[in-house]
C-alpha cells in the first residue's frame, strides 16, 4: 500500500530531534524557575520601596458624645484633616511623607483614619490645593452622607462644579466588607494655581454612618496626579491620595 512508508520517514528523522530536547528540558525548567523568582523578587522589592508609613500613624476618631439618627442612638465621632497642593508640609516637626516627592498633592496628617462601626462620623476637611475638570462628573455629587449633603464653607450642597474640583474622598468596602458601603464627597478646588504658600481653604463638612467592621479603602476620583491621564504618580503611590478607613 502507499501509505505504509509515510508514517515510518518521520519516525525516523524525529528521533535524533527528540532526544536533544529530552535532555535539555530539566536545564530549561531550571532557568525558568529561577526567571520566575528573579521576577517576583523584583516586584516585591518595588512594592517594599513604596511602603508608606505616616508618621502620626492612624487617626483615631474623637468621640463627642451620642446623637439619634432615624430614631436610633448612634455613638457620634468626629475626624479632621487637610489636603494640601504639595507633600512639604510638617506634622509635630516632622514631614507628611518623609520620603516622599514633595511636589505631589497629598492628604494629611495621615492617610489611615479609625471609626468605631455603626456611629455617626463627622468629617471636617480644609482643601488647600487647586483643581479642575473630574474625568467622571458622576464623583461631583455627594453620596452617602446624612441626605447626601455636605456643607461647603458652610453652605449646603448637594454636589459642586465638576470642572471646579480639587479632591474627592471616596470610600468603598475592600472585598469582603460590607460590600453596600459607598461614600464620595467632592471637594471644590481653591481658586488660582499656587496654593502652596497662600494659605487659602475650602471648609467641608459631612457626616455618615460608619458601616460594620473592617477595613474600607479611600482614594482621591481627580485627576491629579502625573503621567497616564494624570492618574499617575501621587495617584498611583500610596499614602498620598489613597489610605483606609479601618472601622473597630
Amino acid at each position: 500500500m502507499p501509505d505504509t512508508p509515510e508514517p515510518e520517514r518521520p519516525e525516523s528523522t524525529d528521533a535524533p530531534s527528540a532526544s536533544p530536547a529530552r535532555k535539555t528540558g530539566p536545564l530549561g525548567l531550571i532557568l525558568t524557575v529561577v526567571i520566575a523568582l528573579v521576577t517576583f523578587g523584583v516586584v516585591a522589592f518595588l512594592f517594599h520601596t513604596q511602603f508608606y508609613t505616616s508618621p502620626v500613624g492612624t487617626l483615631v476618631a474623637t468621640p463627642v458624645g451620642s446623637v439619634t439618627v432615624n430614631g436610633q442612638t448612634l455613638q457620634h465621632v468626629t475626624l479632621a484633616f487637610n489636603t494640601y497642593p504639595d507633600s512639604t508640609g510638617m506634622v509635630n516637626g516632622q514631614p507628611i511623607h518623609p520620603s516622599g516627592n514633595s511636589a505631589w498633592p497629598a492628604y494629611g496628617p495621615t492617610n489611615q483614619f479609625q471609626v468605631p462601626a455603626h456611629a455617626l462620623v463627622t468629617v471636617t476637611v480644609r482643601q488647600y490645593d487647586s483643581g479642575g475638570s473630574l474625568n467622571n462628573p458622576w464623583f461631583a455629587t455627594v453620596r452617602g452622607t446624612l441626605g447626601n449633603v455636605a456643607r461647603v464653607n458652610g453652605k449646603l450642597v448637594h454636589s459642586i462644579d465638576p470642572n471646579n474640583v480639587g479632591h474627592t474622598f471616596t470610600v468603598r468596602g475592600i472585598p469582603g466588607t460590607d460590600p453596600a458601603f459607598f461614600l464620595n464627597v467632592p471637594l471644590p478646588a481653591v481658586p488660582g494655581n499656587n496654593q502652596a504658600d497662600n494659605g487659602q481653604y475650602e471648609s467641608v463638612t459631612f457626616s455618615f454612618v460608619s458601616g460594620t467592621k473592617g477595613t474600607y479603602a479611600w482614594n482621591c476620583e481627580f485627576p491629579c496626579g502625573t503621567q497616564v491621564a494624570s492618574f499617575g504618580g501621587p495617584m498611583g503611590a500610596f499614602g498620598f491620595m489613597s489610605g483606609f478607613l479601618h472601622v473597630v
